[in-house]
């Protein structure tokens, strides 16, 4: 039986194959490396296929995957294999239901500078992203328990998996996330964008209410960047209703974010008409612009008839160009 490779040695081989793939069969040179006893190779040589969209490795992927949580606490420590197998699975949409359970009820504690941490809690979200994607019946079934889970990694995966799922049902389960709050704005931001995206129609005036709420940033920017039309109204008219300037200015992002006619419009009304300092906010909000000649100048133009210093400051750090 040849002897397996240093570490060193199957890090290289894999390097080389990622190089030049059309010189190397992968089944032969690249499916043995998931073998290896070290996670590092095996999280390379995993990432590799996933590249190459090696999907004749996927037997091989699951087969690794096998045997690694078998023992992953010894085998696979910070989940940097089982990772990288799930994500090349996910990946080549192969349907392997028994790698996305395994990995969605694991949990591995592991030694830290402080208490032990939880390496597998990104392992556990991107389970049910690969159950969410290959359609299986119990993927929203798995999500509502993830959606609990402590980690914020999971709690992510849940929510990126209700999305990639596309059902109806998703949309209460996002809904009643949102209204129970988190603990993490992260976690709220995804909330609405999933939302967003799974019933755009429905969504907008839901999401518009946390507006107001300790997730208001959140909210703005996840209406921001659904370019959806009907978040114009909903940000231009919280901005009018008043608040903090940071909100305010959060709002102006979020009408840039849009990059809608309606939406730049209002923020060059506002760089024109408004007093300096929310001139200045919405001059930071156009700096979305900053790529677009035609706008460019609109804005230099306005800056310069205005002829206020701290809007010539603003201009020059946002811009790059002196008015």
């Amino acid at each position: 039986m040849p002897k397996a490779p240093s570490t060193e040695d199957a890090l290289a081989a894999i390097h080389a194959i990622r190089q030049a793939p059309e010189k190397f069969d992968l089944k032969r040179d690249l499916a043995p490396l998931l073998k290896h006893k070290s996670n590092h190779v095996v999280a390379a040589a995993a990432a590799t296929a996933e590249r190459l969209e090696a999907g004749a490795l996927a037997p091989d992927l699951v087969e690794a995957f096998e045997r690694l949580i078998g023992d992953a606490s010894k085998r696979d420590q910070g989940c940097k294999a089982t990772i990288a197998i799930v994500r090349a699975l996910i990946q080549m949409e192969d349907p392997a239901a028994k790698v996305y359970f395994a990995g969605i009820r694991h949990v591995q504690m592991e030694g830290s500078f402080g208490p032990p941490v939880d390496a597998a809690a990104e392992l556990r979200g991107l389970c049910a992203r690969g159950l969410a994607r290959m359609g299986h019946s119990e993927a929203l079934l798995e999500c509502v328990t993830l959606l609990t889970d402590r980690e914020v990694a999971a709690r992510a995966g849940a929510i990126q998996a209700i999305a990639d799922a596309g059902r109806p049902e998703g949309v209460l389960l996002l809904r009643l996330k949102a209204s129970m709050g988190d603990s993490e704005d992260e976690i709220l931001g995804q909330c609405f964008s999933a939302l967003l995206a799974l019933d755009p129609a429905a969504s907008v005036d839901f999401v518009a209410r946390f507006l107001k709420s300790d997730s208001g940033g959140q909210a703005a920017f996840a209406l921001g960047e659904s370019h959806l039309p009907a978040a114009f109204p909903v940000l231009r008219d919280a901005w009018e209703e008043g608040g903090s300037r940071e909100l305010r200015r959060t709002l102006l992002v979020a009408i840039g974010m849009l990059r809608s006619d309606d939406g730049l419009e209002f923020l060059l009304t506002c760089l024109s008409d408004e007093s300096v300092p929310v001139a200045e906010d919405a001059l930071a909000a156009l700096a979305l612009y900053s790529r677009d000649e035609t706008v460019h100048g609109r804005i230099a133009e306005i800056v310069r008839r205005r002829d206020e210093l701290g809007l010539t400051k603003v201009f020059a750090r946002e811009f790059g160009i002196h008015s």
